[in-house]
């Protein structure tokens, strides 16, 4: 009887054009030639490896990285009791594709940033997904459904950026806005912190004119990890909106020319370049949240107006620019 598997090479090159090679398994299926890293340039760990991952493929259970997810995710049908396990399963929907037919045991330093030379999203993006494939193959070496978890490499956190313009500079976009529309979008979208996609979407029902409130979700929608809140509005934006409901001829918000807007980019952009304030939509958003938090608006109050399930995301993002961020344990470094 034939060995079921062979020894080869496989050559890889890094992110810096250097070529590496190290020993494989090859072997052989009705869907054709297959073959894994086994991440060692020496024979006899290389034979080794080949043997412990050839008792994997033949004997059952979780050989790949992705029976491994799976089970940790659990079937589709399952009770839902973790808050997060929608976005879990879209993360794996994301990665899968990348990690799902790979080994355990062949995955090491390299693999994790071929990853995101693969996948090329935001880092925060990577970082969420590759967080789930390392804590399914954390949660299998602790339940001893695998002998070791593979190290996975997660991306340093991007130093983070908030692009947002000053009351002075909104002023002046403002007396560049030609369109009404425009103005009015960017009115509503500084005064609610919402989403450019959320504000066009918005109809005239979704306000509460007695008490001054926008419902940023529609009757219908779903809540998702993008979640729209329902958000006071002040006297500024509230005669605005009147002033348009007047003139409107669609049951949107946000319309020009008798129809509503799948898009508000180039609106945004010519009336920044008429202006001479850089600006582009999502702007709108972090400047509300600065805008708060520069008025000392404690963080909670400020997660809430923008939808933000998880506070630290706020705390890490904005808290910078309230005055009296760390000024508490500046104090305290006195002697």
């Amino acid at each position: 009887m034939s060995q079921p598997y062979v020894l080869g090479k496989l050559t890889r090159t890094r992110s810096n054009g250097e070529r590496y090679w190290s020993f494989c398994i090859i072997w052989h299926t009705p869907d054709g030639r297959k073959r894994h890293s086994l991440g060692t340039t020496d024979r006899v760990t290389a034979e080794a490896l080949a043997r412990k991952i050839w008792a994997n493929l033949s004997g059952g259970g979780l050989r790949t990285v992705g029976d491994v997810v799976e089970a940790y995710l659990g079937p589709d049908d399952r009770p839902r009791g973790v808050p997060d396990d929608k976005r879990k399963r879209e993360a794996w929907a994301a990665a899968k594709g990348y990690w799902s037919g790979l080994l355990p045991e062949t995955v090491d330093e390299e693999v994790s940033r071929g990853y995101l030379a693969w996948r090329g999203k935001a880092v925060n993006t990577m970082r969420a997904e590759l967080s789930l494939v390392r804590t399914a193959l954390n949660w299998a070496a602790g339940s001893n459904k695998l002998d070791k978890a593979p190290k996975i490499v997660l991306p340093a956190m991007p130093e983070t950026t908030v692009g947002h313009l000053t009351k002075d500079d909104f002023r002046k976009f403002l007396a560049g806005c030609r369109y009404p529309h425009v103005k009015l979008f960017a009115m509503l979208a500084v005064t609610t912190g919402g989403r450019k996609s959320a504000i066009l979407q918005t109809k005239w029902g979704q306000v509460d004119w007695d008490h001054a409130v926008l419902n940023l979700n529609p009757e219908g929608r779903k809540q998702n990890s993008k979640f729209r809140a329902t958000v006071p509005l002040n006297d500024l934006i509230v005669e605005a909106l009147r002033a348009a409901k007047l003139a409107a001829m669609t049951d949107y918000i946000i319309e020009h020319r008798g129809q509503p807007l799948q898009d508000i980019k180039k609106g945004i952009a010519a009336a920044s370049k008429r202006s001479g304030i850089y600006c582009h939509p999502h702007m709108f958003r972090h400047s509300a949240a600065v805008w708060m938090a520069e008025d000392r608006v404690p963080m909670p109050e400020i997660a809430s107006f923008l939808g933000h399930r998880d506070i630290n995301v706020t705390t890490r993002i904005y808290a910078r620019y309230n005055p009296d961020f760390l000024r508490g344990a500046a104090r305290s470094l006195t002697w």
